[in-house]
């Protein structure tokens, strides 16, 4: 019961939160509910909940978090340079004027960490299931 209650509490947080931190916990929420079926199996369970969040550090590590425009001109008035430049933890962007950063970088480190982390969550359950085991 508790289990059904935190999903479902995660997945309204999320919903609330969408625009701002709300996505992760309403992923997280709906890995949660996909995997009610088999929430006493480790091995199936916490590595859903490693790549949610996984994607979503590998998203945000390389994700274009704030876009500053500059136009600097000449004494008369006319621009000489303008340009974007947007930074992000790992990697910044710059461009022209009308400059608007890739998002597919982000999404694909992101998916890439998501089965990076589900992967190495599934191995040490498993090593832990077998070092426990009698």
């Amino acid at each position: 019961m508790a289990y059904g209650a935190l999903a479902a509490g995660l997945v309204l947080f999320g919903i609330a939160g969408l625009f701002s931190i709300g996505a992760p916990f309403l992923f997280t929420g709906l890995a949660m509910l996909i995997c009610f079926p088999w929430r006493h199996r480790r091995d199936i369970l916490w590595p859903a909940l490693a790549s949610v969040w996984g994607l979503t550090v590998g998203y945000i590590l390389v994700a274009p978090l704030s876009c500053t425009s500059s136009a600097f001109s000449s004494a008369d008035g006319v621009a000489i340079e303008a340009g974007t430049t947007c930074n992000g933890l790992l990697l910044d962007y710059a461009g022209g004027p009308l400059y608007n950063p890739p998002l597919l970088p982000s999404v694909l480190v992101g998916l890439a960490t998501g089965a990076a982390s589900a992967l190495l969550v599934r191995m040490l359950v498993a090593h832990r299931r077998r070092s426990f085991s009698p």
